[in-house]
This record gives C-alpha cells, structure tokens and sequence, in this order.
C-alpha cells in the first residue's frame, strides 16, 4: 500500500494525487498538519531515505530558514525533534511504500509505485502497439 503525506495542498502534491488515481494506485493520503507525524514514522521515512536528509528536508522552505538549523550537522534526535515541532521543513508530499520514497513529484520516478505486474502489462500493450504484426511473440519476464 501506497502512503501519500503532505503539509501543503500544493501544486506537487496534486499532480502526485491525480497521477497515482490515473495508474489506479491506492494512496492512504495524510495531512501531517492536522494529523502529525509520531517519532517512530519520521525515524520510518529517515531509513527509507537513500539520500538522507537531502531527500527529505527542503534547505528552501522559510520554516527550515527560520529555524537556522543545517540539517547535515544535526544529530538524528535533534533532526526528528524539529520535524515534529515544524512538519513544513519537510518536502512536500512524501510517497512511499515498504521499501520505496520519493519527495515532490517526479514523473520519471513516480512509476515505482505501479506494481510490477501493471508495468509489464503496460509494456506489453506498448509492444504490441509498436510491432502490431510481431507483438504476440514478445514476452516479458
């Protein structure tokens, strides 16, 4: 199951909602505003970060300035502390999976959430649009 948190009824955050709907991935959305995050989900999103805190924390949100906090000097305690006093320091929306984050909206990367099986019945039908007399003898692993 797709996860979908936002701060911030934003322009990413619609794109994300409107493309997850048109590849009919099921999303649970949440707005960390009015419902915020607990200890253990910021720790959750920290280790599915790849890139650590740059994935994850926007250094040009006003809230991230206004706190004049450098995230890569901080300790993972004080980082989470502050994630949870200011949700806004985050970037907006954040879309994960069990194994899988992404920040914003990234149509190139967005796709990792359509399910392997979906992928390979798109590619099929893709295939079989291209090399309409060949198709049929193409299969994918």
């Amino acid at each position: 199951m797709v996860q979908l948190y936002f701060h911030t009824n934003d322009p990413s955050k619609r794109k994300a909602v409107k493309w997850l709907v048109d590849h009919d991935v099921i999303a649970n959305q949440r707005n960390i505003e009015s419902e915020p995050l607990t200890e253990s989900e910021v720790m959750h999103l920290l280790s599915l970060s790849i890139d650590g805190t740059d994935e994850l924390i926007s250094k040009r949100s006003r809230d991230t300035k206004a706190l004049n906090m450098d995230p890569d000097q901080m300790t993972i305690k004080e980082l989470t502390a502050a994630i949870l006093k200011t949700p806004h320091i985050l970037k907006n929306p954040i879309i994960f999976d069990k194994r899988k984050l992404m920040t914003g909206f990234d149509l190139e990367k967005i796709g990792m959430f359509v399910p392997k099986k979906l992928r390979k019945l798109e590619l099929s039908a893709l295939f079989a649009k291209l090399t309409p007399n060949s198709g049929k003898n193409i299969k994918l692993a």
